[in-house]
């Protein structure tokens, strides 16, 4: 029964990397399973509402794109609009709707991790690099993370205006 499942899931992934079209996966179990069977990263698209994938994108795919997700990963897609998918993305520290989780090639660790959406090129970046089998996976890679920090207001004692009237900013 298991030879006939994994046949069946290692059809289907060859299959889509020959046409270049990305089959997505909506559970998250059976993804990691089909990444640890094909020794294949997973890339887990957060979005909401029908083909949400597209929306992490600030331009629509190119078919470069589409190819190296068919090609080298198992492709995960979370639908922030519902209860599950909510949860799911509050797991891996997503906390907008839209965000993009990459795993190492044995699904373990995190290679790469953003939240909101990307350059059609940026994401070209980081998928190629780390669907590259050779490359090690030694921390979590993050671009452009926003660091909100809250200070003091004003009127509490021992603050300088300055300070005060900084809320919050980008690092």
């Amino acid at each position: 029964m298991n030879t006939a499942i994994l046949t069946v899931v290692l059809t289907g992934a060859l299959l889509a990397g020959q046409n270049g079209t990305v089959t997505w996966q909506n559970d998250y179990s059976k993804a990691q399973e089909q990444g640890a069977a094909q020794k294949k990263p997973l890339v887990v698209v957060f979005g909401y509402g029908a083909n949400g994938w597209v929306k992490v994108i600030r331009e629509a795919p190119t078919p470069d794109l589409t190819k190296l997700l068919a090609d080298k990963y198992v492709c995960v897609y979370v639908d922030t609009a519902s209860p599950a998918g909510r949860k799911l993305a509050e797991d891996f520290g997503i906390t907008g709707n839209l965000g993009l989780v990459i795993s190492d090639q044995v699904g373990t660790s995190q290679a790469f991790w953003h939240q909101g959406d990307l350059a059609n090129k940026t994401m070209f970046h980081y998928l190629e690099k780390y669907g590259d089998p050779g490359v090690p996976i030694r921390a979590t890679e993050t671009v452009n993370t926003v660091r909100t920090s809250y200070y003091p207001s004003e009127a509490s004692p021992g603050n300088s205006p300055a300070i005060g009237n900084m809320r919050s900013r980008n690092c």
